[in-house]
C-alpha cells in the first residue's frame, strides 16, 4: 500500500484535464458562433414576414 504521508509522484491530472475542458469548450464555442449567426440571421428575417431571405450555405 502507499504511504498516505509522503507526496505522490505522479502530480495530479486534474488541473490540466479541467484546462483541456475549458479550451475546447472555448475553440467550440469560436467555431460555431459563425454558424449560429448565420441561423440566427435567417430566423429573423423569416419571422419578420421576409419572402426574400437566402438560406444558409
Amino acid at each position: 500500500m502507499r504511504d498516505p504521508s509522503k507526496p505522490s509522484s505522479i502530480p495530479s491530472l486534474l488541473p490540466f484535464v479541467v484546462m483541456a475542458v475549458l479550451l475546447l469548450v472555448i475553440f467550440l464555442g469560436f467555431a460555431l458562433f459563425p454558424r449560429f449567426k448565420t441561423m440566427m440571421t435567417q430566423q429573423d428575417c423569416v419571422a419578420s414576414g421576409r419572402t426574400d431571405c437566402t438560406s444558409p450555405p
